[in-house]
C-alpha cells in the first residue's frame, strides 16, 4: 500500500474506473476460491439467500462485475449469519450488507482495486474501512478487530490486500465481518447484485 495526497486521490479514481472498464484475461487469483458460499450451521438467518438442502447458496459465484469493478462477493472465509435485506429479531430492521461469521478473527482482503476512503470507528459499526473502487462503486468493511498495519485514508490497495481481521467493534454480538457493496451511494446485496 502507498498514500497519495488528496490532489491525486481524484485522479486515481478516475484512473482506477478508466482501468476498470477495461476488459480482464483472467479473474484475479484472490476472487478463484473453491467452494461454496453457506449458512451458518445452527443460526436462525431470517433473511437469507436462497439456499440447497446443503446450506449452499444457489449459484453462488465468489466474484461480481458492478460499474465496470469486480469485486468479491464474500471477502473473507466465513458463513453467511446475517443476509441482505429485512430481518427480524434483536437486530431488526434493515440490514444494509451481509454479515459474514468467522468465529474468531480472520483476515479480510480488499474486495477490489481501490482506494481507501475511511479507516476509523464510525458509529454502530465499531472498526471500519471504506475503500473508492471507482466514482460509483464502493465497499463498506465493518466490525473489525484491526486494521492491516500502516492502513490509512489516501492508500491505494489491490484486490486480495489484507484490509484487516474480523471483529465484533461497534454494535456486534459475535466475531464477523460486516460487508457492504455502495452503488451510486446505495447499499446493494453483495449476494445477489448482478444474477
Amino acid at each position: 500500500m502507498r498514500s497519495i495526497t488528496k490532489a491525486a486521490l481524484i485522479g486515481a479514481i478516475t484512473t482506477l474506473g478508466a482501468c476498470a472498464t477495461a476488459p480482464r484475461e483472467e479473474t484475479p487469483a484472490s476472487f478463484r476460491r473453491a467452494g461454496a458460499l453457506s449458512l451458518c450451521t445452527g443460526m436462525d438467518v431470517s433473511n437469507a439467500p436462497a439456499v440447497n438442502a446443503h446450506s449452499q447458496v444457489i449459484g453462488y459465484q465468489p466474484y461480481v462485475t458492478v460499474a465496470g469493478v469486480t469485486l468479491a462477493r464474500a471477502p473473507v472465509d466465513a458463513c453467511i449469519s446475517s443476509g441482505f435485506g429485512p430481518r427480524r429479531g434483536g437486530a431488526g430492521g434493515f440490514h444494509e450488507g451481509v454479515d459474514l461469521y468467522t468465529r474468531t478473527p480472520r483476515a479480510i482482503i480488499a474486495g477490489g482495486d481501490g482506494i481507501v476512503e475511511q479507516a476509523g470507528s464510525l458509529r454502530g459499526y465499531g472498526r471500519t474501512v471504506l475503500v473508492r473502487h471507482n466514482a460509483r462503486v464502493a465497499t463498506r468493511y465493518a466490525h473489525l478487530s484491526s486494521y492491516a498495519r500502516g492502513l490509512k485514508p489516501g492508500d491505494l490497495v489491490r484486490a486480495g490486500d489484507l484490509i484487516g481481521m474480523t471483529g465484533d467493534s461497534g454494535n456486534a454480538t459475535a466475531v464477523h465481518l460486516h460487508y457492504e457493496i455502495l452503488v451510486d451511494g446505495r447499499p446493494q446485496d453483495p449476494i445477489a447484485l448482478g444474477n
